[in-house]
């Protein structure tokens, strides 16, 4: 087709679709919702998927947790240890540091118990965590006010606390300095040296932090832990340390296989795959369910055409009596068809853009759009135009002249 008869079949598109604006708007309507509704659904879906990253990449970097007791399916957001039975030794911990810092990089054992903390003439019952001093590097969470305990606080089994953000509020009322105060859990007085920051987690916002020595001292009694939190040396070499590991303490617990083991290992990736499974399932029928309002909206555009067909019976007979070739005859309607798709794409990006930032501002809700939804969303449209234009165009073209030209 030479960029005349282009331009010619555009004009000739453009002044019937001005012709009959309504009407054109409502063909075209179908293909912007459909549009529109392909990209918000598509960026919910991969603004889900972020959001699931990023809630697990505040759990811990590169996070392993060993817990005692049989499998359980490698839960990485179970957080209460209270009713393990701790299995985990000393020996272990440091056989699992002794497999170099390129598998495990930093440990940080773990046991729990619930126990009530009083200030002033405020008490709760809250979550006592005994732990190491690598914690907050393995879980991502950092003290916002004072810091967390020394080694030298380990060593010596001293009664100091940590308190979760949302002690804070309960205990102290949200005010003043924590840090340097005394704190009292189950009748015994700790110092608070810091405060944790707000994580959004509400175990972990009110739960209570002392040296693992002092609470093997003073809460459990047990020599054994119920969890150690362990940093890989990468993510690439994740599955490598969970299987270090596990060789490691079957050998030392004396234990042929995992299938009788009293510990196992839960990995972060396990956890990361499995969501982001459900997370592009979520996404692919969301999308899917959008794209029917897309395939209904090019239905809309062939009743449309085919309506034009018939009332621009003469007018084609014209044209075929003035030389016009099927080709032609073809290429008008195509035209047509493909502006009002695209005209009607175009919006819908406007619109689905528009409707995912309105999501994210005023919905509380997690949305990003992708470029290749964007793309996608809009090449469906023009596609549209094309598949759903191509039968009243095919119908146009095949018009017998003289027919055409006594239709009234």
């Amino acid at each position: 087709m030479t960029s005349s008869a282009l331009y010619e079949n555009v004009r000739m598109s453009l002044r019937s679709i001005r012709a009959n604006k309504v009407r054109a708007f409502l063909t075209a309507l179908g293909v912007m919702i459909g549009t529109g509704a392909v990209i918000a659904m598509l960026a919910l879906g991969a603004g889900a998927q972020k959001s699931v990253e990023s809630s697990l990449e505040s759990l811990g970097s590169n996070l392993l947790l060993l817990y005692s007791g049989q499998p359980k399916g490698g839960s990485l957001v179970r957080r209460s240890t209270t009713n393990i039975v701790p299995t985990i030794t000393e020996a272990d911990v440091e056989a699992i540091k002794a497999l170099g810092p390129e598998l495990v990089a930093l440990t940080a054992p773990e046991s729990s118990a619930s126990g009530q903390a009083k200030f002033g003439n405020t008490s709760m019952t809250v979550t006592i965590v005994g732990t190491d001093i690598d914690y907050p590097s393995i879980r991502n969470i950092r003290p916002v006010a004072g810091d967390f305990f020394l080694t030298s606080d380990v060593d010596s089994r001293k009664a100091v606390v940590v308190i979760g953000a949302q002690l804070y509020d309960d205990l102290f009322g949200g005010t003043g300095d924590p840090v340097g105060q005394k704190l009292r859990l189950n009748g015994l007085s700790y110092r608070v040296a810091g405060m944790m920051e707000r994580k959004g987690n509400t175990t972990t916002d009110s739960s209570v932090f002392i040296p693992i020595s002092t609470y093997q001292r003073y809460i459990s009694g047990a020599k054994e832990f119920a969890l150690v939190n362990i940093q890989a040396g990468n993510s690439d070499q994740m599955r490598e340390a969970q299987s270090a590991i596990e060789s490691t303490l079957l050998r030392l617990h004396k234990i042929p296989n995992m299938d009788a083991a009293d510990f196992y290992v839960a990995n972060q990736l396990d956890l990361l795959d499995t969501l982001q499974g459900v997370a592009g399932t979520f996404t692919l029928l969301l999308g899917g369910i959008a794209a029917i309002s897309l395939i209904v909206g090019g239905i809309g555009i062939m009743n449309i055409m085919l309506v034009s067909v018939t009332e621009r019976t003469r007018e084609i007979g014209v044209r075929m009596a003035l030389g016009a070739k099927t080709n032609d005859i073809i290429a008008q309607f195509m035209t047509e068809a493909i502006i009002l798709s695209v005209g009607g794409g175009l919006i819908g990006v406007a619109i689905g853009v528009g409707s995912s930032y309105a999501f994210s501002l005023w919905g509380g809700l997690a949305s990003t759009v992708e470029p290749f939804s964007v793309a996608l969303s809009f090449g469906f449209s023009l596609v549209i135009g094309l598949v759903f234009g191509g039968y009243p165009a095919y119908r146009a073209s095949q018009l017998d002249p003289i027919e055409a030209l006594r239709y009234e």
